[in-house]
């Protein structure tokens, strides 16, 4: 448990407010993420800090409301939400429209950047489809040129060797 904080077991906190033992149990398994508390083994310990927080649960149902409407009520306070890590024990409070409103900033700043990043992409597979482009059309026009010349020389090959069967075998070297 933390060194700074006050903390009380249920027994202290039922003193100090006058509150049964089981209700205030039923408070801690109701609205307990509204409330600082660690449980070790089979006890409950309530951050001295907490104890208005109680009370006004405590206030919200001798009014009658419902466990909905004390809920709501506790959320319109902004009460912080109280998590706690596991891992070494340490306690983080948390004010859950604030930690909302924070995830969905960063969501929006990564969205734009993600945004940008498919943009530079985009603008990327276009370049390369223009130059692919530009290749196979100076790939074909070189593959054509290539196909005339060895046409043009199969012609050239074709009238020697019909030049040289009209010629009689003593006029070849003329």
């Amino acid at each position: 448990m933390n060194k700074d904080i006050e903390w009380l077991t249920v027994l202290a906190v039922e003193k100090q407010t006058n509150i049964p033992n089981a209700t205030i149990r039923r408070y801690i398994r109701n609205h307990g993420h509204h409330l600082n508390v660690q449980k070790k083994g089979k006890s409950y310990f309530i951050a001295s800090e907490s104890i208005p927080i109680v009370l006004t649960i405590r206030k919200n149902y001798d009014d009658g409301k419902s466990l909905d409407q004390v809920e709501k009520a506790l959320v319109d306070t902004g009460n912080p939400v109280t998590i706690t890590m596991n891992d070494n024990g340490e306690q983080m409070t948390v004010n859950v429209g604030e930690a909302l409103q924070d995830m969905n900033k960063a969501m929006h700043e990564q969205n734009k950047v993600i945004q940008s990043l498919v943009e530079h992409m985009q603008r990327q597979q276009v370049y390369i489809d223009t130059r692919l482009e530009e290749r196979d059309r100076k790939l074909m026009t070189a593959i054509r040129e290539i196909q005339e010349s060895k046409k043009q020389m199969a012609a050239d090959q074709e009238e020697i060797i019909t030049l040289a069967k009209d010629k009689k075998w003593y006029q070849f070297w003329k």
